[in-house]
C-alpha cells in the first residue's frame, strides 16, 4: 500500500462507498476485501444504471462509483450519453473506465489493479460535464455541414420521430418521466451534473425532467442567432438544414428568410441533432432501468419509487390513491403444463388487458413472477367531477376481471383445464394504509381473502368498500 493512499484511507475512515462492476472488469477480487466497499456487478450499461438507482437497502452507501469493462463503451458519443444518464440517477457518482480513456468519464483504472490504487483514483475523481457539443461560428456562403453517423446502433433508437405531439407533450410520453430524480416527474430540487454550460441549462433541465428538449434548444437557437422566424419542421418537406436522429432524418431547421441561408443553420442543426441522440439514450436507459422486458409492465424498482412519490403528493393535494394487488389463478400450473412460452403470453396479455381499460395517470407494475400492482393515481382529481376515485378503481377492476375471464389465449388452445381468473386486492390511501409498506400489505392480505374465497374474485378494504359504496 502507498503511503499516498495510506494518508487518504486515514483521512476518511467512515468513508463507504458502492461501487458497480460494469463487465469483466477483473477488479473484484482486489475490492471484495475492503470492509467500507458494497460491490455490485453489472452484466452491461443498462443494468449498471438500475443497480446505481436501486441500493441493496437504506444502509448502502451513499458514495457511489461505476467502473466500466474496456470495450463496454464504443466511442465519445456512448460514453457521453452512458455518463449521461448515471449523473440522472446520481450527479456525484464517479464513473471511472478500464483503459479506455473519454471525456466524459473521470478517469482510466488498469485492469487487474490493486484495491488501494482503485479506491484512490475513486476518492480523487472529479464528476466531469456532461460534453455536449456547442454551435461553430459558420459564414453564410460556407457549405452546410452534415451531422456525424452513429459508429454503431446500439446507443439511440434509430428511428424518426413520430407525431409532433409526441414532441412536444410531456403527457403522452409517460416512460420519460421514469428515471428524473422525482418519479412523478417534477423537476423541483433537481440537482445538475457539475460544470453544464449555462447558456445549454434549458435543454438540461428539460432532459432531467424527463420533458422534451425540442422546445427549449429552438429557444436557444433563436436567440443565438438573434432571430424568431427559425423553427424546427418535420419531415423533408421544407428547405433547411436536417436535423439527424442516428441515420434516421427527424426533420429540418429552417429560417423564414430563405436569404439568410442555410450555411448559418448548420451547426445549429448539428448541435441540435446531438441533444436529440442524447435524449433517445437516455430514454432507451429510461426503459431499461425501469420497464419490464417481457411484458413492458413498469417493473419492481419503478414502483417503489413511484408509489412513494405519489402517496406523498396524493397527502398534499389531499386526493384519494388506490393499488390493487392481483396474481394469475393457478399460473404454476398453467406454466408447467403448456410450457414458459404460454406461461409469457399469459403475462402478456394479462398486461394488454389491464392497460386497455386503466386512465392515463394509472401505472401497471409487475413485482413478481405473475404478480402486478396497479397504481390509480389521479393527482388532480378525476375529470368528472360526480365520479370518486375509488368507484372508477372497482369499475376498473371489474372490468379487467370479466376480460381475463373471456378472452382467449392462443398457446393454451382448446386444452386448457379451465378459464383463466385473477384473484386480488384493493387497497385505499389513506383510509386502508398511510404509507406505500401498509398500503401494499393491506392489498395483499386482501388477495390472499379472494383466494380463500375461492378464487376469481377481488376484495375491497374497509377504507375502498365505504367510498366504493358497495352494498
Amino acid at each position: 500500500m502507498s503511503a499516498a493512499d495510506t494518508s487518504n484511507r486515514q483521512t476518511n475512515p467512515g468513508e463507504r462507498w458502492r461501487i458497480v462492476l460494469v463487465g469483466r472488469t477483473g477488479l473484484d477480487q482486489s475490492l471484495r476485501r475492503f470492509a467500507g466497499v458494497e460491490l455490485i456487478r453489472a452484466r452491461d450499461t443498462f443494468d449498471a444504471i438500475g443497480e446505481l438507482s436501486d441500493p441493496i437497502d437504506s444502509s448502502s452507501p451513499t458514495l457511489a462509483a461505476v467502473v466500466v469493462a474496456r470495450g463496454l463503451l464504443a466511442d465519445e458519443t456512448e460514453a457521453a450519453g452512458f455518463v449521461g444518464g448515471l449523473r440522472l440517477v446520481d450527479p456525484s457518482v464517479r464513473v471511472l473506465c478500464v483503459e479506455d480513456e473519454f471525456n466524459s468519464c473521470d478517469g482510466v483504472v488498469k485492469a487487474h489493479a490493486p484495491g488501494d490504487e482503485v479506491l484512490t483514483l475513486v476518492r480523487r475523481a472529479e464528476p466531469r460535464p456532461i460534453v455536449i457539443a456547442r454551435p461553430v461560428s459558420v459564414e453564410p456562403n460556407e457549405p452546410s455541414v452534415q451531422p456525424e453517423q452513429p459508429s454503431r446502433v446500439s446507443t439511440p433508437r434509430e428511428e424518426p420521430a413520430v407525431d409532433q405531439e409526441e414532441l412536444t407533450q410531456t403527457e403522452l410520453l409517460p416512460h420519460q418521466h421514469a428515471l428524473t430524480m422525482n418519479p412523478l416527474g417534477h423537476s423541483d430540487d433537481v440537482h445538475h451534473p457539475p460544470g453544464v454550460s449555462y447558456d445549454d441549462q434549458p435543454v438540461l433541465d428539460a432532459l432531467i425532467a424527463g420533458q422534451p428538449v425540442i422546445t427549449p434548444a429552438i429557444g436557444l437557437i433563436r436567440s443565438r442567432c438573434g432571430r424568431d422566424d427559425i423553427d424546427f419542421v418535420q419531415g423533408a418537406n421544407a428547405e433547411g438544414c436536417k436535423v439527424m436522429l442516428g441515420r434516421a432524418l427527424v426533420g429540418m431547421l429552417v429560417c423564414d428568410d430563405e436569404r439568410w441561408g442555410n450555411g448559418a443553420l448548420a451547426s445549429h442543426a448539428l448541435w441540435l441533432s446531438k441533444w436529440l441522440r442524447l435524449e433517445a439514450q437516455h430514454t432507451e436507459l429510461r426503459d431499461a432501468a425501469f420497464t419490464d422486458s417481457l411484458t413492458g409492465a413498469w417493473n419492481r424498482r419503478y414502483f417503489t419509487r413511484f408509489l412513494d412519490a405519489a402517496i406523498a403528493e396524493s397527502r398534499r393535494v389531499r386526493q384519494p390513491l388506490t393499488v390493487l394487488y392481483f396474481d394469475i389463478d393457478g399460473f404454476k400450473q398453467y406454466n408447467d403444463r403448456f410450457g414458459h412460452a404460454a406461461g409469457d403470453e399469459i403475462l402478456v396479455e394479462t398486461v394488454k388487458l389491464m392497460q386497455s381499460v386503466i386512465r392515463p395517470s394509472d401505472r401497471v407494475c409487475r413485482v413478481g413472477g405473475d404478480e402486478f400492482v396497479v397504481v390509480f393515481y389521479e393527482p388532480h382529481g378525476p375529470r368528472d367531477p360526480a365520479s370518486r376515485p375509488p368507484e372508477s378503481v372497482y369499475d376498473i377492476a371489474m372490468r379487467f376481471q370479466q376480460q381475463i375471464c373471456k378472452h382467449e389465449f392462443p398457446k393454451l388452445g382448446t386444452e386448457a383445464p379451465s378459464t383463466l381468473t385473477v384473484s386480488g386486492g384493493i387497497a385505499s390511501f389513506p383510509w386502508d394504509g398511510a404509507d406505500a409498506d401498509s398500503l401494499l400489505d393491506r392489498a395483499d392480505k386482501l388477495a390472499m381473502e379472494s383466494k380463500r374465497q375461492g378464487k376469481n374474485a377481488i376484495t375491497l378494504g374497509p377504507g375502498a368498500e365505504t367510498i366504493c359504496r358497495v352494498k
